[in-house]
């Protein structure tokens, strides 16, 4: 049997277990909704996605003590150079026990490093969901990596708060601007696919070319939604002023959180401040349908500080990661 295919069932390292590819796209999804806020990486229809988009292969598992998850881990691998198999984990980990101590973590993190040995010719690198913090590091130096790459920054919105909270914590020209689009008469339309989501793909990625934005492409923001099971997991917000379309935004909901992958404005929008209208309006949705987090994706003040500054505005947690290792 090939590496590519090798049969992944199941590790023992100090009474945990690790089982690989035993799972549905419904179980994997009810664990991701058990871990709280979660990375739309380590969801079921990311991993379907990168899979039809990068021709890789999606390697999931999940990490038990006494039949008790710990950890879910979803991992691709591609033969890039061959024979060499290289695997990537991008925000995983997730974590399903509360209150899991380091030694239990790292327990956990020494067993998946396990599963993947330069020796069976697999590199792995991983960018682990582990905050920028020294714990992080001793935590990944302990299962034999270093560091390569600095750690992505994300924003994280808590709204498990009451409305009028979160709206109170908005920055105040934030703030301003949202009072100037509500008066503005635009209208929000929420749609999960058709023509509104067309529309959005092909004007962001057409943005995210012209501007050289690192952004979600949008092959694969097609391939996620495609692979999503319940649409209404797929979030189109535009905004419309008369007949006319000037802005929309594209969210996914993963168990409870909600990850914000791409938007457009055109000069009308900006104009009317309706980015601001969209995801304030997100927001409120997100809270009505039980969802206990939205992350806002990647900021980055030195390549792109209007980006950072707008979603900066919307109150939310600078969350950065401890980086990607090998």
């Amino acid at each position: 049997m090939t590496s590519a295919m090798r049969d992944f069932t199941t590790g023992t390292s100090d009474a945990l277990e690790l089982t690989w590819d035993a799972w549905t796209g419904s179980a994997w999804d009810r664990h991701l909704a058990v871990a709280g806020l979660s990375a739309l990486e380590q969801s079921w229809a990311y991993g379907e996605a990168l899979a039809a988009v990068e021709g890789c292969q999606v390697r999931r598992a999940l990490v038990t003590r006494a039949d008790r998850p710990l950890a879910m881990v979803q991992a691709f691998e591609k033969h890039r150079f061959l024979p060499l198999a290289v695997l990537r984990i991008l925000r995983g980990p997730l974590w399903l026990e509360p209150g899991l101590a380091p030694e239990g973590r790292q327990d956990v993190l020494r067993l998946v490093k396990r599963a993947f040995r330069l020796a069976r010719r697999e590199l792995l690198i991983w960018s682990p969901e582990l905050a920028e913090e020294p714990e992080s590091h001793d935590l990944m130096s302990g299962c034999g990596t270093r560091q390569m790459v600095t750690g992505y920054s994300t924003l994280v919105l808590d709204l498990q708060r009451p409305a009028v909270e979160l709206r109170a914590g908005l920055h105040g020209k934030w703030r301003n601007m949202l009072v100037a689009a509500e008066a503005s008469g635009l209208s929000v339309r929420l749609a999960a696919s058709g023509r509104s989501f067309d529309w959005l793909v092909e004007r962001a990625e057409a943005f995210r070319r012209r501007r050289g934005f690192i952004g979600m492409p949008s092959v694969l923001a097609q391939a996620v939604a495609r692979a999503v099971p319940d649409k209404a997991d797929v979030m189109v917000l535009t905004a419309h002023a008369g007949r006319d379309r000037v802005a929309g935004i594209l969210l996914f909901a993963h168990g409870r959180t909600a990850t914000y992958a791409l938007a457009w404005t055109g000069a009308e929008g900006r104009r009317l401040r309706a980015h601001n209208l969209l995801l304030w309006r997100a927001v409120l949705e997100l809270r009505e349908r039980g969802l206990g987090w939205l992350d806002l994706g990647g900021v980055n003040a030195a390549a792109a500080p209007g980006v950072a500054r707008f979603k900066l505005g919307l109150g939310g947690r600078l969350h950065t990661l401890a980086g990607t290792f090998i």
